[in-house]
Order: structure tokens, then sequence, then C-alpha cells
């Protein structure tokens, strides 16, 4: 019986880890870390792991990396100042790949394959030596045979052809034949064992390749299992190392699983557990699978989920990545294509200046005329922060950089964000901007006056006559009048004047005849 045998625990040990395989395995480990007569908190530090880690891999709930084992083994050999028996190394290792071949096929066949092609190689190196054996052999044989043909030879001049015996050479010839029969098949079989090798190696990478696409193994158990180890952990209110499992599973597991998971846990723990798990997928995943993620958000409706993604999405956003996350999640087969207006705008709601939210916008639209929704976007620029309402440089700011379209739309929220203007004609003088909300005029006279002409021009040339009416009306009513007869002189340079729905405010009509009359005096 091998020292592993020898350390396995009962059935009945087996069956509390889920998977029977795994908690064979945890327990031959569990009984190779008893001999450091330390405990697992020590052990954790000394190797650099998270206790909650090393106990789950000696427990049998979680397969133990080959790291792992490794490590551990050395640590007992260390120890006990010698070596396990290679028996006792080699039934360990089968035991993991049982375990592994359980757990994660695919990443069983690659360990299978690593194995073939260790021994492949030891095979290549055996078949080297047994060629430099074969070489050293024949050439002392052949250096036999040419001093027996030398000896052959002088004794027939000193005896006689007749007196010399030729058999002992012609032996050594028959015997250096078939050394040199066996050197080629010697070369046969190193050739066979190194393209063997290289056929191995490139199964071996071309696994490796796929894996490595996938999500990262941890050796979890199977999803039901899991889930049971869940329920037991939540029972016994362990909810510390429950939370670490779900985080473990968020980043770990494949995203059919971890759609799965996000069901379960809505309809098995409730919503917070579901929100804290789908901000991990946010945060911890690659931004493939966050965008091929987003259509199972989008499916839960305006929600605390929905939040909690959004926030943990926009938080990775940069300027190097934006286009690829917003155009990304327009890309996904969600319920609506409001999803990437909702995490821009989120990302722009936590910019420190309006320089900033403009490079993100622009980096996020880079290559796309298409907008779609970009109505919480546009509010937030518009808007901008309550310590720093700077909606109008954010409009001037895309003018620049040649978003005139997103510009646009910036100017109508920031125009009609509060109060519209009917499409009947109606005087509305409910149009007029409150005290509370005078922050245009305020704004415009922020800008110099290039950003100022700039802005102009924007509003002469916009399509929609309702914001270009209703940001006329909103200068209308400050009380610098040189802002909006720069405005009107601007548009009706460009001929565009005749634009304005003067109908929508008494004021803004008043306001305009008062400036043709001025005009015309001059």
């Amino acid at each position: 019986m091998t020292e592993v045998a020898r350390t396995q625990g009962s059935s009945s040990e087996i069956e509390r880890g889920g998977v029977a395989e795994v908690a064979a395995l945890g327990n031959v480990l569990t009984g190779l870390f008893k001999r450091l007569g330390i405990t697992q908190t020590q052990y954790a530090h000394r190797v650099h792991l998270d206790k909650s880690a090393v106990s789950r891999y000696l427990s049998g709930r979680r397969l133990a990396p080959q790291e792992f084992v490794d490590r551990l083994v050395g640590e007992v050999e260390d120890h006990l100042g010698a070596p396990l028996q290679p028996e006792a190394k080699e039934a360990l290792r089968n035991q993991r790949l049982e375990a592994l071949r359980v757990c994660n096929p695919d990443e069983f066949q690659l360990e299978s394959l690593r194995g073939e092609l260790a021994r492949s190689r030891r095979d290549t190196r055996r078949a080297e030596r047994n060629i430099e054996a074969l070489q050293t052999l024949l050439e002392s044989k052949e250096d036999e045979v040419r001093r027996l043909a030398d000896d052959l030879t002088q004794l027939r001049l000193d005896w006689g052809a007749e007196r010399a015996d030729p058999a002992p050479t012609y032996d050594l010839l028959r015997e250096v034949a078939r050394l040199r029969q066996d050197l080629q098949d010697a070369e046969r079989l190193r050739v066979r064992a190194e393209q063997h090798g290289e056929e191995l190696r490139d199964r071996v990478l071309r696994l490796e390749e796929e894996l490595s696409r996938r999500s990262p193994s941890t050796g979890a158990v199977p999803l039901e299992v899991f889930k049971t180890q869940l329920a037991e952990l939540w029972e016994a209110e362990n909810f510390p190392e429950a939370s670490r499992d779900l985080t473990e599973a968020a980043w770990s597991r494949p995203l059919d699983e971890v759609t799965e998971l996000l069901h379960w846990l809505k309809e098995t723990a409730g919503l917070t557990p579901a929100v804290t798990f789908v901000a991990d997928v946010a945060r911890l995943r690659p931004l493939e699978d966050v965008l091929a993620f987003a259509p199972e958000v989008a499916w839960q409706g305006r929600s605390r989920i929905q939040g909690s993604w959004t926030t943990a999405v926009a938080a990775r956003v940069t300027a190097r990545n934006a286009a690829v996350v917003f155009q990304g999640l327009r890309k996904t087969e969600t319920r609506s294509d409001s999803e990437s207006d909702r995490v821009l705008a989120e990302v722009v709601s936590r910019v420190r200046s309006d320089a900033q939210a403009v490079a993100l916008v622009s980096a996020a639209l880079s290559g796309t005329a298409a907008l779609g929704p970009l109505t919480r976007v546009s509010a937030v620029l518009a808007l901008g922060r309550r310590s720093d309402p700077f909606g109008l440089r954010a409009v001037v700011g895309l003018a620049e950089a040649g978003r005139y379209d997103v510009a646009a739309l910036v100017l109508d929220a920031a125009c009609l964000g509060e109060t519209a203007a009917p499409d009947d004609g109606r005087v509305l003088e409910e149009s007029v901007p409150t005290a509370a909300s005078l922050r245009l005029g305020a704004a415009v006279r922020e800008l110099d006056a290039v950003q100022i002409g700039r802005l102009f021009d924007l509003v002469t040339w916009l399509d929609d006559t309702r914001v270009m009416t209703a940001f006329a009306v909103w200068l209308a009513h400050e009380d610098e009048t040189h802002l909006f007869d720069r405005l009107l002189a601007t548009m009706a340079d460009q001929g565009r004047l005749s634009l304005l729905d003067v109908r929508m405010s008494a004021t803004l009509g008043d306001a305009v005849r008062d400036w043709w009359r001025r005009s015309r005096g001059q």
C-alpha cells in the first residue's frame, strides 16, 4: 500500500465534498498536510494564499491546482527531510487527474497530453543515450577490427598465408554489422519519438490556446454541486465564505453558468447577492465577456441589478476602451439599445471637467455616425455637475471635435430639458426660464469670443427649429442684450433668422422686432 493510499479518508468524508473524486483528493492532501503539524492559517501565510482557498482545497470542496499539490508535497518532503516514494507521487498525480476529468474534461485532456509529451521527451532522450552508447561501442569494435586486420596481415607476412586464421576478424566484422543495424534501428526510434513529440507539442499548444480564450479554470466543482455548497454555507451562516465563492465564480465560470447562477441567486437568495454578483462579473471578467453578458442584465429591467452592473462597467471605461465598450453594448441583443447610453452617461457623470467629458464621448463614438439614443449622455453633459455646470462648454468642445450631431443633442437637452415648446404654434410664456434655472446665460458668458462664435454658428445651423428658438428665448430673458444681439446678427448673416418661431414666446417676438429696428437704424 502506498503512502497516498494510506491517507485516504472514509466514504462518508468523501461524500461530504459533493464530488467524490475531488473529495478523495482533498482527503489525501489533508493526510499529507497533517504531517506538517501546523494550522491551515499558518500554511496559508507560508505559501501566500488566502486561508479560505487552502480550506477549500483540503476539504475537497474545490479541485486543488497542480501548483498547490506540488508545493504541498515539497513542504512535506522538506519537513520530513526525505522525498516521498515515487509511487506515492504518481498515485497522487493520477488521483488529481481523475478529479480533473470529472470537473473539467478539457483541462484533463490538456494535462494528459502534457504527461504524454513528457513521456515522449523521455523516450527521445533515452533513444539519444542508446545511440550514443551504440556509437561508442561501434567505434570501439571498428578499431578492434582494424587492429586485427593489421595483425592478420603481419602474420601472413611472417608465417605465410596458410598459417594465418582470419576467423576472429570475420566474427568482429559480423558484430560490427549487427551494431550498425542496431544503430540504424535506434536512429529510426529516435526520429519517431521526435516526430511524436512534435505532434504532441502542437496539440498541447493548440489546446492551450483554445483554453486560454475561455474563462480561467479554478478547479471548480460542477455547477449543481456548487449551488448545494452555497446553500449549505448560507444555512451555516458562513456568509464570508459564500461571498468569496460567488466572487470566484463570477470571474472563473463559463458565461452560460454565470447566467444560470444569476437567475438561481435571484430565486434562492434574493436581490442583494445577485446585485453583488453582477457587479463582480462586470469588474473582474475580460471586456468581451462583460459585453456578451450585457443582454442578460438588460433583461432584468430597471432594477438594482442593472444599476449595479452599469456602475461597475462604467468604472472600467477609459478614453482608450470607450469605443469598444460603447459600440459593443450597442451591438448586443438587448431589449433596447439604451444600455450603451446608460453606461456612457455614468462615465461622463464622473469626470472632472468638460474637456474630459468631450474626450470620452468623442472616443466612445469614434468611427461611428449612427448615434442611437443618447438621452442620458446629453442630459448629463447639459447639466454638468453642481459644482461645475459645464454644459455649454461641452457643447462647444464637441463642436470643435467635429461631433456637431452630439453637440446639437446636448444643446437640445440644455434648452428643452425643463420646458418644451408645443408644435401647434401657441404662445408659451411658460417656457420663460425660472430664477432657479437661469444658467444658460451665465454659461454663455463663461465662454471666450471664439467659443461664443462657434456656439452661435452651431445654433444657427441646427435642423431643429424648436431648439434654435428655445435657445433664443433663453438669451432674450438675459439682462445683457449684447449676447442676444450677437446671436441674431449671426443668424441674419447666414440667412437663417426667419427660422425662429417667434410664436413660441411673446418676449422673443418683441426682442426680435426691437433688434430689427435697431439694426436698420444703425
